[in-house]
């Protein structure tokens, strides 16, 4: 053992001896001075305590609070998707009362369909609807929408067919514009999936007076669109050597198409 352990406890022992054989008096008297210098020391380590508790009960509360906003976040995310499918489906009820709205009017018989596929490498030129020869769908039926002329049929099987756009540059459509006596071909132009192509009417006379903004409607030539189908609308119009050439706008949003009718007949 060490000299200086053998030395503390021979001073310990004294200490005991000393308190052992001592008066009462002085025995009080020591112990009221220990308890003095002890006291400190309690009150610091009761401090202490105290504080190492209010810590384990802030983390705790921390605890609970980090458990409450997972629960509110991840509630939030539930309410927020709930909003957004109800927007859909107030969209689509929207969207499917102006088309009832539209057959009902309509002087065509018109057959409604749902598009079910659209290529992106085709997206301008044509997509698929849901209605084929079982629902009485033929090659050459005019499609429309709601806004107008929206292409025809080309293809069909028993349950789906294919339907070539207006915006197709094979696809042509004789017309006439409001408020004056010209007619003319119109269709689309080539493009590709980065920007919405714009149909073009030809064989327009030079000296026409045609203007931004006037209408463009099917003439019925040719059998297969019907008569008084808007198609678009003037964008410019620019006299060329041998034509006048008018761009359009077309009257459907052939990018956001989701429901279109096909033209069967006259009611």
């Amino acid at each position: 053992m060490k000299s200086s352990s053998i030395l503390a406890l021979l001073a310990f022992a004294v200490l005991v001896g000393l308190f052992v054989v001592l008066p009462g008096g002085v025995k009080q008297q020591m112990q009221g001075s220990l308890l003095q210098m002890v006291l400190p020391v309690l009150e610091t380590g009761a401090s202490m305590q105290a504080q190492i508790g209010g810590m384990q009960g802030g983390l705790k509360r921390l605890d609970e609070l980090e458990r409450e906003n997972r629960r509110l976040r991840l509630e939030n995310e539930q309410l927020r998707t709930a909003n957004s499918m109800l927007r859909g489906l107030e969209d689509r009820v929207n969207r499917l009362a102006k088309a009832l709205d539209f057959r009902e009017q309509s002087p065509f018989r018109l057959i409604p369909a749902h598009i079910v596929s659209r290529d992106n490498v085709s997206w301008w030129n044509c997509c698929v609807i849901d209605r084929g020869r079982a629902n009485g769908i033929a090659t050459d039926m005019a499609v429309l929408t709601e806004s107008g002329l929206a292409g025809k049929v080309t293809t069909v099987s028993r349950n789906t067919a294919v339907v070539l756009l207006v915006s197709d540059e094979s696809l042509r459509v004789s017309v006439s514009i409001e408020g004056t006596q010209e007619q003319g071909i119109v269709s689309g132009t080539r493009a590709s999936s980065n920007y919405l192509p714009q149909l073009l009417i030809r064989f327009l006379s030079k000296t026409a007076a045609i203007k931004s903004g006037m209408k463009v409607f099917t003439t019925g030539t040719g059998g297969v669109f019907p008569s008084g189908v808007l198609v678009g609308t003037v964008r410019d119009f620019t006299p060329r050597e041998l034509e006048g050439v008018a761009t359009v706008r077309p009257s459907v949003d052939l990018a956001n198409m989701h429901d279109v009718f096909v033209v069967s007949g006259v009611k």
